[in-house]
């Protein structure tokens, strides 16, 4: 008894330790998804949306492509489709100016390149810009993961290591792309870092009241594709052939061979002693020749049955069909029928065994 107490004690104490554990944390915050303008977690961009409006910008938080009077975009994730993103690029053209922060993005023109990315290692960028909208901005700490990018032909770039560029511009028709090696630089852990809030605000709000669409990332969750949409073609043109396959080889197992066969019908118990009865008074009474002319009429309607002729079939009728359907000489075919007189038992056997035997021939044509 002593034991369960000490037990029980041990448990509630326990018990205990862990209610005060959850009462002192809390409830898990709930961040949001990355980079979600709406999320005041480490991760997400509320203080990017906040920092915007208090420059006195129109920040239009939406998923789809930018409205006609907006004059700066923002892309932090490029989850567009091929249609967004050529109407993306149809609004860049005729002067709008697009800022993209996704290194993967086929949105602006710059390879990032593969050998060069910054690591969790900090590596130093060189502070100097020849954009002159970005004159105001000093010090540049691009977060762990971040790429460099390559210039294209026409291109500037600013905070460069080597022949390598964190930020890189090019106009396109009317307009002007801008690429940053990374969104970690615009999350509400890193805005306040260095020079970065003053980057996004050169970046985004070159004058107040400048109307910015941020394009939201998705949530996930939140997209009209279901389950089939993500299997890739290969798959569903497997799982096809998969289906055609089994529909051969049901097909094929299910095929009929010839008309069908009417089934002899099973032997009444009642019958079935008949039977056996006279068959004892036939080896009782030694009547071979009755016995051989009853196996042969069974014989013969077994045939007749077979080949379609009716019970009624004489046996040169059954003879002369069967010879014709299996090859079997008719003589043959006639003898199992009808057979001479029999005088022993062992020539009685011997007949079952040959009328057995061209049955089974005729029977497997």
């Amino acid at each position: 008894m002593r034991w369960f107490e000490q037990r029980w004690a041990r448990g509630a104490a326990l018990l205990a330790v862990i209610v005060a554990g959850v009462l002192l944390v809390g409830r898990p915050a709930e961040d949001g998804p990355p980079l979600d303008p709406d999320s005041s977690g480490p991760l997400g961009t509320a203080a990017l949306v906040a920092l915007l409006g208090e420059l006195g910008a129109e920040v239009d938080i939406d998923n789809a492509a930018p409205a006609a009077g907006d004059e700066v975009a923002l892309v932090l994730a490029d989850d567009l489709d091929d249609a967004g993103r050529a109407e993306l690029e149809a609004w860049v053209r005729s002067g709008g100016t697009l800022v993209v922060a996704d290194p993967a993005s086929t949105l602006h023109p710059f390879p990032p390149d593969p050998t060069a990315g910054l690591s969790f290692v900090d590596v130093p960028v060189d502070r100097s810009c020849a954009i002159p909208a970005l004159a105001s901005v000093g010090e540049v700490e691009p977060p762990a993961g971040s790429v460099v990018y390559e210039l294209v032909p026409g291109a500037s770039g600013c905070y460069r290591t080597g022949d390598l560029a964190y930020l890189a511009a090019v106009a396109e028709g009317d307009g002007v792309v801008v690429a940053i090696g990374g969104a970690g630089l615009f999350t509400n852990q890193a805005i306040g870092d260095a020079d970065h809030a003053v980057l996004a605000a050169a970046l985004l709000v070159p004058r107040p009241g400048t109307d910015v669409a941020f394009l939201r990332p998705p949530v996930p969750g939140s997209g009209g594709e279901g389950l089939g949409d993500l299997v890739g073609d290969n798959v569903k043109a497997a799982l096809w052939q998969l289906g055609l396959a089994f529909v051969v080889y049901a097909l094929w197992r299910a095929r009929r061979l010839g008309r069908p066969v009417a089934e002899r019908q099973p032997v009444e118990l009642e019958a079935s002693e008949l039977v056996v009865a006279v068959g004892r008074l036939l080896q009782q009474a030694r009547h071979h020749d009755e016995a051989a002319r009853l196996v042969g009429d069974g014989l013969r309607r077994r045939l007749a049955e077979r080949l379609g002729l009716g019970p009624e079939a004489t046996a040169e009728q059954v003879a002369e069909v069967a010879a014709g359907r299996s090859g079997i000489p008719t003589e043959r075919i006639l003898a199992a029928m009808a057979p001479p007189p029999l005088r022993s038992a062992e020539a009685l056997v011997a007949h079952g065994v040959r009328a057995e035997a061209i049955h089974q021939e005729v029977l497997h044509v």
